[in-house]
């Protein structure tokens, strides 16, 4: 508890968090968003799902891309272009909506791709903000923590906007939460500050040439998937009970769990982030999404669903730590954002996957096809990617 106090009472710390979870609002909004935007107008689930994988995928892009040159210029101009250009094409992409299809697609890729990098920014910003050790490790599990409260919101919000201005509400909101959270971030004076680390003959290029690292952002990617279908097949079971709300609910209470989880993980930092360590609580998240295969009551498959997310922080954290202890510090930037690619792309391609499966099979048919087989393959690349013989660090 001393260290969460520590980093709560930090300069800017709850600047920091509060503008980055504004900030990636869209993140948490915009799968379900798209999903109301189309369905509502009459468009299928595998276009939707299109979409929805199109704005994930282009973000899982441009992250990285946004990232490097960070760690060269700086983050303030970077964040604040990106935030302008995605802006822009969350509300072209209102405007097209189903009518469009075309124009909506490239929309969503351009809203993807110019995803301001906050959560790799912020995450790059730690070491420099808290102490290291257990303040560090505190901070990276209350910042995962407040990225579950984005999820709980995020969905809710998509919601709400839709029942206050139509069916593009959500994705309105998706281009004013993110400018306006990234104009909070870029102009504090931690961000502004900030400068690169110069580079050393020994470390340049990319994380992706250090074995150690890709093993981590495929646990990563992995982690994606199940919490990518979780959009579609939630829909699914909201249309199987004839009651579209439920989608909101359920996928607020699947980060509400991760929320609790993430909170706790602030209080009593996790000591382990050994490849062991990763690849039980990659397990345990592959576990935790088997219940909603069943064909539950609602009044069960909402809790199961916030069950479900109780492993996620666990995963992400550790993810966090062993990136922060395995690259070298002028990585770093493009590093986390790897990590937020590989499970962007998990969830971009479970949740085009699992569009077209539920557009052709029965709902009945769909949802456990879908949770079984993404539970199934977190577990399959968790086991596959454990390397306990190669825990060598890339800095000194």
């Amino acid at each position: 508890m001393a260290e969460l106090r520590t980093v709560l009472t930090t300069r800017e710390v709850p600047t920091l968090l509060t503008t980055s979870m504004v900030g990636r609002l869209p993140t948490a909004m915009a799968t379900l968003a798209v999903l109301l935007l189309i369905r509502g107008q009459g468009g299928s689930y595998t276009l939707a799902g299109g979409l929805a994988a199109l704005l994930t995928a282009g973000a899982g892009i441009g992250q990285p891309m946004l990232a490097r040159i960070v760690d060269r210029l700086g983050q303030w101009e970077v964040l604040l272009t990106a935030a302008g250009v995605s802006t822009v094409a969350f509300v072209v992409l209102a405007v097209s909506g189903a009518d469009h299809p075309v124009v909506s697609a490239i929309a969503a890729a351009v809203a993807g791709l110019a995803t301001p990098p906050l959560e790799p920014c912020l995450r790059a910003l730690w070491p420099h903000v808290v102490t290291d050790g257990p303040v560090l490790r505190a901070a990276f599990s209350l910042d995962v923590g407040v990225q579950e409260l984005v999820f709980v919101v995020g969905p809710l919000l998509s919601v709400a906007g839709v029942s206050l201005i139509g069916h593009g509400g959500g994705v309105v909101g998706c281009a004013v939460f993110g400018m306006v959270g990234t104009l909070g971030f870029a102009t504090t004076r931690t961000s502004r500050e900030w400068r690169p680390t110069p580079s050393t003959s020994d470390t340049h290029g990319s994380p992706l040439r250090h074995g150690v690292l890709v093993r981590v952002f495929l646990v990563a990617l992995a982690a994606g998937v199940p919490v990518g279908a979780l959009a579609i097949v939630a829909a699914a079971f909201a249309d199987r009970h004839h009651a579209s709300s439920i989608t909101g609910w359920a996928l607020a209470a699947n980060a509400f769990g991760a929320l609790l989880a993430g909170l706790y993980g602030a209080v009593r930092p996790i000591s382990g982030a050994g490849a062991r360590a990763l690849t039980v609580a990659g397990l345990a998240l592959a576990v935790g999404y088997l219940p909603l295969a069943l064909p539950l009551p609602v009044a069960v498959w909402i809790p199961a669903a916030a069950i479900a997310g109780v492993a996620l922080p666990v995963v992400l954290t550790v993810v966090f730590q062993r990136v922060q202890l395995l690259c070298p510090p002028n990585l770093l930037t493009e590093a986390n954002a790897w990590v937020i690619t590989a499970f962007g792309l998990g969830a971009a391609v479970a949740a085009l996957l699992a569009g077209i499966v539920t557009d052709h099979l029965s709902n009945t048919a769909a949802i456990p096809t879908t949770v079984l087989a993404g539970a199934l393959f977190t577990a399959t690349v968790c086991l596959m990617s454990h390397r306990p013989d190669q825990e060598t660090e890339l800095v000194e």
